[in-house]
């Protein structure tokens, strides 16, 4: 017997910040009774299937791309930038390809996707169901409060910040039109249309609710958003009350006072070994006792010096929502993940960001007085980090980062976000029912 759940196709490409968000969206989904697929990257499956969702893999493994030395030479240079650029569009038109067929082959009643994944809004077209696009970073509605947070760019201004967003959008839509030129034969001339596909699609004409998932705690709602941008806060995933830490992880947190965490995720470094050696030769001068992840490759720490040994613990990874509650700040890339987490738990950060959104967030962090101004993490020197190890516990930023965390926990988040889009999608299939499927 077929079921007579509606189906969400969730489409999210990028690395684990790009996904477990979604992932815990599509775990509220379930919950609240939809069947949900999540198409993204390889990686992930784990995952989407503990929150209940089917994950359907498209051709790409960008935690594996970081790795590459191209790709890691890209994040700092120009150079390396249009290289991979020209490289990558056939692997992308691969990629694009594969989520066009994958929400075909789906037929779901609704859509979300993140901007990355743009071209669902024509399979929602040609399915006539809708489409909502959704974000993590405040990239897709206009606001003269602040600049596009995608290439690290200061405040212009009101009339050039606004500017600065129907540039971006622009050339997202250039970066779409290539990516298209595989599906032509496909997608009819109707099915394109005059409508800017980061949009999303309501078959009734109506324009689509846009989820802003990220928290008003960073971003107050900009007075002069559009009605359609709601602000839901961002979509944590509840804690993973199965994990079981190392024993003698157990035992170091338990033998002092709570450590500062100093990981940068899946961000590279252009010089590992001097970033490494500059945060232990931090340390060991202030004395403060540390969680250090190594990440991949922006930290190369191995056997630690002995004036270190009892005061810093080394891990290859551990939930965030497990580790930052036990910890007294966190010194981070930014990306919005982690952000997000480290204000959800009420601790101070430092951000050292790489590239993107990450000095954005930075920035956010420490507008909201919850940490000491960013520093880029290729200007970090030995005494500025001394200088924000010793920041971090001046009571003011924990007190903010506190009221952030208060904040957070009164936004909708993963569980208001997924209440209204199944709101959404009754009332979107009574006018579905009533409307012809789009010519093919």
């Amino acid at each position: 017997m077929a079921s007579t759940k509606p189906k969400i196709l969730i489409a999210t490409l990028g690395t684990r910040g790009d996904v477990q968000p979604y992932a815990a969206l599509a775990g509220e989904l379930v919950r609240l009774g939809a069947q949900v697929v999540v198409v993204t990257g390889h990686g992930f499956d784990s995952m989407i299937g503990k929150a209940g969702a089917r994950p359907r893999s498209v051709p790409v493994d960008y935690e594996a791309l970081l790795r590459a030395p191209e790709v890691r030479e890209a994040l700092f240079t120009v150079r390396g930038k249009i290289r991979v650029a020209r490289k990558s569009v056939s692997e992308q038109q691969e990629v694009t390809r594969a989520l066009w067929t994958a929400a075909l082959e789906e037929k779901p009643d609704l859509i979300l996707f993140n901007l990355k994944a743009t071209v669902v809004t024509l399979a929602a077209r040609r399915l006539n169901v809708p489409a909502l696009p959704t974000v993590l970073q405040p990239v897709s509605a206009a606001t003269g409060d602040f600049p596009v947070p995608l290439f690290g760019l200061p405040d212009l201004g009101r009339t050039l910040n606004r500017a600065g967003y129907l540039a971006a959008r622009k050339l997202m839509r250039l970066g779409l039109a290539p990516l298209l030129k595989p599906l032509k034969s496909e997608i009819s001339d109707d099915i394109l249309g005059p409508e800017d596909p980061l949009d999303g699609h309501m078959p009734d004409g109506s324009q689509a609710l846009s989820l802003q998932g990220f928290s008003s705690a960073l971003i107050p709602r900009p007075e002069d958003w559009p009605d359609h941008a709601w602000l839901t806060g961002y979509w944590f995933s509840k804690p993973d009350r199965k994990y079981q830490p190392k024993l003698d992880l157990l035992q170091f947190l338990d033998s002092g006072p709570a450590p500062v965490y100093v990981g940068f995720g899946s961000m590279p470094s252009r010089k590992p070994d001097d970033l490494t050696g500059l945060i232990l030769s931090a340390l060991s001068q202030t004395g403060q006792r540390a969680v250090l992840a190594r990440g991949w490759g922006g930290l190369n720490a191995g056997e630690l010096p002995d004036v270190l040994k009892d005061k810093v613990y080394l891990i290859d990874k551990a939930p965030h929502s497990w580790l930052f509650p036990r910890c007294s700040g966190i010194i981070h890339h930014g990306g919005a993940g982690t952000t997000h987490e480290a204000l959800r738990w009420g601790k101070p950060s430092l951000v050292c960001p790489v590239f993107a959104d990450q000095p954005f967030w930075g920035s956010r962090v420490h507008k909201s007085g919850a940490g000491p101004a960013p520093i880029p993490q290729h200007k970090l020197t030995t005494g500025q980090l001394i200088k924000a190890l010793y920041a971090l516990d001046v009571p003011a930023y924990a007190d903010n980062a506190q009221k952030a965390a208060e904040v957070m926990q009164n936004e909708p988040g993963a569980e208001g976000a997924a209440k209204q889009i199944m709101k959404h999608l009754e009332t979107a299939n009574r006018v579905t029912a009533e409307r012809p499927i789009a010519a093919q």
